[in-house]
């Protein structure tokens, strides 16, 4: 189900999601838990990441997911400029956080950091409700996630 946790996502960033778990398509698995969410992307429950690849089997899957997970990413500023309340940045955390545990070992700490400017953006935003996200630092993050994409999975996955 490739692209499914950037679909998914974007809709519990935008509010898009109907009743139930925001973002997440009744009875979809992703209604479990956040983690859930970010771990569909690979079709397979979230083993621990303890190979080169991750919780993924191999590069082509591991390939494929970090590329959903940067897609997601890529689009948080616009989420999270739509005005959204701090327990939904949470949730977005939650995802970060997920992606990171099942990410290759070598993107850990770029998905770290990821998730810590969205943890600095929900403590900002419970103290001032006009708080932005700083998407200029997004960016800075997730470039090394790009180089990876670049070295690892461009010749073909």
């Amino acid at each position: 189900m490739p692209g499914t946790a950037a679909v998914l996502a974007l809709a519990v960033l935008c509010g898009c999601g109907g009743p139930g778990t925001p973002g997440a398509p009744t009875g979809s698995p992703a209604t479990a838990s956040p983690a859930a969410t970010a771990t569909s992307s690979a079709g397979s429950p979230a083993p621990a990441a303890g190979g080169p690849w991750g919780a993924y089997p191999d590069r082509r899957e591991a390939c494929a997911a970090v590329a959903d997970d940067l897609l997601v990413l890529a689009l948080l500023p616009a989420g999270l400029s739509a005005g959204p309340t701090v327990p939904e940045v949470q949730d977005v955390e939650d995802e970060v956080e997920a992606m990171g545990d099942t990410a290759p070992p070598a993107l850990a700490a770029d998905f770290a950091r990821v998730q810590l400017l969205v943890d600095s953006y929900g403590e900002a935003l419970a103290e001032d409700p006009s708080a932005r996200f700083d998407g200029q630092a997004l960016d800075q993050a997730l470039a090394p996630v790009r180089g990876w994409l670049d070295g690892t999975c461009r010749d073909g996955v």
